[in-house]
């Protein structure tokens, strides 16, 4: 087994069963090592108030996999010496290692705010900026069941819920100049009730990261948004220059849909999302720019595939991230992640459609912390 093989095992362990940490092995979080953001959910269980975790885990041959901390998990990351290594029911399977804390996480705002409150980076080398870390769902009582949001920010209160565009602007000028290495940008944000409302602030929000993005006036990365109620205004959103803009569904089939996500469904409404999508491919995008991702572990393998292989018809990359238990999240622990197996065949499904369309998967393996779709793309599962 390869490296990259052994490595990819260890992050599909990961995603099916989280970790438990011992104490020992978090020296260094908050100052060498990047600790986590909490922009927006918590799938770390049993963990206190004020405690540092570590955002990701950095696994040999710069693979990346998030971090899910769960006590009942027979899988522990813990230090021997001077080194971190990762047990699977006890057998030492890999060295493990941090993303190193950004440097631009040291800046704070003309306004006094610490820039870490604005600004993330989502695994290793990918720009992250979540434009409203709230949701109109949840506060209307329909939130998508598996989203923590609204409940991670009530408990932490560790960033800026609606970031406005002088501070998105200060932020992206100096994420650009810090000294991290940035090869993507990845804006993100709960939902309004009026759609028009959540588009015109990615809209607004994308046009001043490009000022500052070194690629020529497109935006490398993906922005996750609703679609606008007049599908002709998303000429404003190719406009931007974002490169690979979702409308993620989450789930696939209508009555999933209208159980998992009660509030996309009541003010967006999957056939006209999917509508959309049509619309942008056909008028703007062209086939496989546009992604769509989905929550794995929430349809049957069986059903997922069948709404992997119909967006990848509709000319649009489909993927996910494993579904993970979140502390405040409705469905809490009542579903757990999937299997081993369900993982690994979904993204060989994933795969041989890319293969097939000449589709590219999402970011990359050192980004794409919930997902297997690069490893898979790549021969590594």
């Amino acid at each position: 087994m390869t490296t990259k093989e052994n490595s990819t095992k260890v992050k599909a362990l990961i995603l099916e069963k989280g970790f438990r940490i011992n104490e020992n092995a978090l020296e260094g979080l908050g100052t060498k090592f990047k600790e986590e953001h909490r922009g927006y959910d918590d799938s770390n269980w049993g963990v206190k108030k004020g405690m540092l975790v570590p955002s990701e885990i950095l696994l040999p041959g710069n693979i990346v996999s998030c971090t899910h901390i769960r006590p009942d998990s027979p899988h522990e990351i813990r230090r021997e010496g001077n080194k971190l290594y990762f047990f699977a029911n006890e057998k030492n399977m890999s060295e493990v290692n941090y993303l190193p804390r950004p440097k631009l996480w040291n800046q704070t705002l003309s306004d006094g705010t610490d820039i870490k409150k604005i600004v993330n980076f989502y695994g290793w080398k990918t720009l992250n900026i979540n434009i409203y870390s709230g949701c109109e769902f949840w506060d209307n009582k329909l939130p998508c069941k598996f989203c923590s949001v609204s409940p991670t920010q009530k408990r932490y209160g560790e960033v800026v819920v609606k970031k406005s565009p002088n501070q998105i602007r200060e932020a992206a000028k100096k994420a650009f100049s810090a000294g991290d290495e940035i090869e993507f940008v990845l804006t993100t944000g709960g939902s309004y009730l009026d759609p028009d409302k959540e588009f015109n602030a990615h809209i607004e929000a994308l046009n001043i990261i490009k000022e500052f993005t070194p690629w020529n006036g497109k935006i490398r990365g993906n922005t996750a948004l609703m679609p606008p109620l007049k599908l002709e205004r998303l000429k404003l959103l190719y406009e931007t220059g974002m490169e690979h803009p979702s409308f993620n569904l989450e789930v696939w089939g209508a009555k999933k849909f209208t159980e998992i996500c009660p509030g996309k469904n009541k003010y967006r409404g999957l056939n006209n999302i999917l509508e959309a999508y049509k619309y942008a491919v056909k008028n703007f995008y062209g086939e496989g720019a546009m992604w769509c991702n989905f929550v794995a572990g929430i349809n049957t393998l069986e059903d997922l595939k069948a709404g992997f292989t119909f967006m990848g018809d509709l000319g649009v990359i489909p993927g996910a991230n494993v579904f993970h238990p979140d502390v405040g999240a409705k469905l809490g622990t009542k579903l757990k992640s999937p299997s081993y197996d369900y993982i690994v065949e979904l993204y060989r499904h994933a795969a041989k459609i890319y293969h097939e369309k000449g589709f590219l998967p999402f970011f990359t393996e050192a980004s794409l912390r919930n997902s297997l779709a690069n490893e898979a793309f790549k021969g590594w599962i």
